[in-house]
């Protein structure tokens, strides 16, 4: 249920990821918020430059293939992708593409046919830059 709108809706997981939690987690407060009241489901964050070896959300979905495939394939979920074109753009939907591969069996070409229907049908959105 949405707490704006009163209107149900289905489960509203975020990725973030940033390089420093210290300085670039500018919607700590705000997202941890929205975790705890229910608007988002789940919120899973990456930090690539706080520790050794760099974490990114990509990282992060790929550890979660089986709860993405439920949502996109399943259950008619959305993906939206905001940041970086070059390298987490592309490293997400590669992910999306292994999850379909993965979980679901399909060999590759179907899986970007999947995708690109996602994406024509509105379930799959980019805000991105370069």
């Amino acid at each position: 249920m949405s707490l704006f709108t009163g209107k149900p809706v289905g489960e509203t997981i975020l990725y973030f990821g940033c390089r420093h939690k210290s300085q670039d987690y500018l919607y700590q407060e705000e997202l941890e918020d929205y975790l705890e009241k229910g608007t988002l489901s789940k919120l899973h964050v990456a930090f690539s430059r706080d520790q050794d070896k760099k974490v990114y959300v990509q990282h992060l979905m790929a550890q979660n293939k089986e709860e993405i495939y439920r949502l996109i394939v399943k259950e008619g979920g959305h993906v939206y992708v905001c940041g970086d074109a070059r390298n987490m753009a592309r490293d997400v939907h590669t992910v999306l593409k292994n999850v379909v591969v993965d979980i679901g069996g399909k060999l590759e070409s179907e899986a970007e046919d999947f995708i690109k229907k996602l994406s024509q049908k509105g379930r799959y959105s980019a805000d991105v830059w370069s």
